[in-house]
């Protein structure tokens, strides 16, 4: 019985010695672990490789990019060379819809501006305004445009004056204005803007090619649309883009003007060595088919084709022909109302 006592009590030792010992080496081994996995993340003593750039290489860096972005800026636009000028086609849009809802939103936002100015004249109608500021307030020289067309059987152009009546670039003018002495059309016909004219150099910073698009029956009337830009680049070679945004154009008035209504000629007359010129007068007399207003405003060849306004900066009709006889002298506009623009 006491043998087996002593027995027991040398198992239980045995069985408390080794469990000791295993909790003895497992914690050793948790420490062990712990300390690597500090390591791992203690900046000061990680294996990774760091990436921070010298100044130098920082600096190369920023002089590459420096240059990249001036070549980017350098570069010319991408357009098209062409050294023989022919009529241009537009580009059938790849998206048909898509196109004239862009269209129908540009023409909104032109007329929106231009109803803007109709509203500021007549906010300042009750107070004194000077024509000079009428005539800036309305934009004249950007919708009132000189129109040249080549006569190549004559080697000549043949010069008149056009109005802009659409942000899609709709220009009026004359029918006698594009055609050509030699009979028959141009190709094109060229429209030229007064702001855009290089004084300096004697010609003109870009110049707006456009096609005849239709005539109107019976009446001595033109339509014209401008389809791109032409210009010459520091080499002299002639070069093309397309005309980007809405232009700015006159609305049509509703009525009809009467006598003693005062009225503006807008165009670029011979008698003003082709410069953008504007002279006044009053509507004088309507003729008996209401075709025709008189005026005592000067209209001089190379106004044909141009803009006559009311008060409002509103076009009334095309400044056509003048009547001189025996001294006397009569200014003639091509009605307006009796032309079917649409």
């Amino acid at each position: 019985m006491k043998k087996q006592t002593l027995l027991s009590i040398l198992i239980v030792s045995i069985f408390i010695f080794v469990a000791g010992a295993a909790v003895f080496l497992l914690t050793k081994y948790q420490l062990r672990l712990s300390g690597e996995i500090a390591k791992l993340f203690n900046p000061k003593t990680s294996a990774l490789p760091t990436l921070s750039p010298t100044a130098s290489s920082t600096a190369q860096e920023i002089a590459q990019l420096q240059k990249e972005i001036e070549e980017l800026k350098n570069q010319p636009p991408k357009i098209i060379y062409k050294t023989v000028l022919t009529p241009a086609s537009p580009t059938p849009s790849p998206n048909l819809k898509t196109q004239e809802e862009l269209d129908q939103t540009k023409q909104q936002i032109a007329s929106l501006e231009q109803r803007l100015q109709e509203l500021q004249v007549q906010k300042t109608s009750g107070s004194q305004i000077s024509d000079a500021d009428l005539i800036k307030s309305w934009q004249a020289q950007d919708k009132v445009a000189q129109v040249a067309c080549q006569d190549k059987i004559f080697n000549a152009w043949q010069l008149g004056s056009g109005v802009l009546i659409g942000s899609d670039g709709k220009v009026l003018t004359n029918q006698h204005v594009v055609e050509l002495s030699s009979g028959g059309l141009p190709d094109y016909c060229l429209i030229l803007f007064g702001k855009d004219f290089d004084a300096q150099n004697q010609n003109y910073a870009k110049e707006y090619r456009a096609t005849i698009a239709g005539f109107f029956q019976d009446r001595d009337a033109a339509l014209l649309k401008i389809q791109d830009i032409i210009y010459k680049d520091q080499n002299g070679a002639v070069q093309t883009m397309p005309v980007s945004g809405a232009l700015p154009y006159f609305s049509i008035a509703s009525g009809t003007p009467q006598i003693g209504d005062p009225v503006y000629i807008i165009g670029y007359p011979e008698s003003a060595k082709f410069a953008f010129s504007v002279t006044k007068g009053i509507i004088s007399n309507l003729t008996s088919d209401n075709l025709y207003f008189g005026t005592d405003a000067q209209i001089d060849r190379g106004n044909s084709g141009g803009a006559a306004l009311n008060s409002a900066g509103q076009l009334i009709g095309l400044p056509t022909y003048k009547y001189i006889g025996s001294g006397d002298y009569r200014g003639y506009i091509l009605n307006i109302q009796t032309i079917k623009l649409n």
